[in-house]
């Protein structure tokens, strides 16, 4: 659906916010104006045959807003469909999570083409933070679309955020994370492995927060990337810091028979941490 989108309304390889509130005016689907929201990114109002008011939130950065445009213009879509197929039926009130996960991965997909991301994915060494900054999309949008397109290798994505909003001038207290995005790929697998599941073992579980003894709460502690290979696997864990603030860290594990494809991403951290010890233990089905 994204990609007809995107070839049907003629988007640039590269969507900025001013072209998607552009198009939304143009192609009837309705008005996009900033708003305060507490707890939510972006939300429409209106019905099905008439216009709508496409809100965003006001403190996001324009990456993220895009993606927020995005993923109304996607319920706003359904909402039409189910008016012309079933008209005179109500329109479903609050959030549907089956319908906000599918836009999201619509957002990012139209934010996000195959064609260009692939490319600049594999050459950045699957690193979440530079797609961040070259495609100019939330950091969320680059870990899903990274799992979306990238079939070889099989790979894991985890996105810890922190809880706070806003600026970080206004943080207070120690940072606590939790996970925004947990993804992996047909053929990674489930692993028991300390580097990513940390003490207390299983997989990452969004909204879980970051584990204790983990690859990802060392490189919080350290503030730079961490490296390690165990556990058959390799594991790249980059922590992103906002004003000097600690506000995510991004976990991509791959195979490790297959760890070179990292190489790209690690800089000065080419060689691995002392984890190796650790023997791979896949999960039980």
């Amino acid at each position: 659906m994204a990609a007809r989108f995107v070839d049907y309304f003629g988007l640039s390889p590269r969507p900025s916010l001013e072209e998607l509130t552009d198009l939304a005016q143009r192609a009837g689907f309705g008005t996009v104006q900033e708003g305060r929201m507490e707890g939510l990114k972006g939300a429409h109002v209106g019905q099905p045959g008439g216009e709508y008011h496409i809100y965003h939130r006001e403190d996001l950065w324009e990456g993220s807003k895009a993606h927020t445009v995005l993923h109304e213009l996607y319920e706003i879509t359904l909402e039409r469909l189910a008016e012309i197929h079933s008209p005179g039926m109500p329109v479903p009130s609050g959030p549907n999570p089956v319908i906000c996960q599918q836009a999201e991965r619509f957002a990012a997909a139209a934010l996000m083409q195959p064609d260009i991301f692939v490319p600049y994915a594999q050459a950045s060494g699957l690193d979440v933070a530079t797609l961040h900054d070259v495609f100019g999309c939330a950091y969320s949008s680059a870990a899903l679309r990274l799992t979306e397109v990238v079939r070889d290798p099989p790979l894991l994505v985890v996105l810890y955020e922190r809880t706070e909003r806003g600026d970080p001038e206004g943080w207070t207290g120690p940072a606590v994370l939790r996970a925004r995005v947990v993804k992996r790929t047909a053929g990674f697998g489930a692993f028991r492995s300390r580097l990513i599941c940390g003490r207390r073992g299983g997989m990452p579980r969004k909204d879980k927060a970051l584990p204790s003894g983990s690859l990802a709460e060392r490189a919080a502690h350290s503030g730079e990337m961490e490296f390690a290979e165990g556990d058959g696997l390799a594991v790249a864990a980059r922590p992103i810091l906002w004003k000097g603030r600690l506000a995510k860290v991004i976990v991509v594990a791959v195979p490790w028979e297959r760890r070179s494809v990292l190489e790209p991403q690690l800089g000065r951290r080419r060689q691995p941490s002392p984890w190796n010890h650790f023997r791979a233990v896949p999960a039980a089905p």
